[in-house]
């Protein structure tokens, strides 16, 4: 995988867990081109991860971008 952005986390091998959050984003992108996909948020408290959350998106997004999609 490229990593256009670089993430906050430092070396990407060391972000596990979060496989859940993972996998209802990838289900939100796959609806994106059939503008079937509402909004979302990411709510949580601060230092939580958010930021690399998105930063992982982002990166698999340019990297593997099967859906034919812009990242953000």
């Amino acid at each position: 995988m490229q990593y256009p952005l670089a993430e906050t986390i430092g070396n990407p091998d060391l972000f596990v867990g979060r496989h859940e959050e993972f996998e209802r984003l990838n289900e939100w992108l796959e609806l994106i081109p059939k503008r079937l996909s509402m909004s979302t948020v990411i709510l949580a408290r601060r230092k939580s991860g958010k930021t690399a959350i998105l930063e992982r998106v982002f990166n698999q997004v340019w990297s593997n971008n099967d859906l034919g999609i812009i990242p953000f």
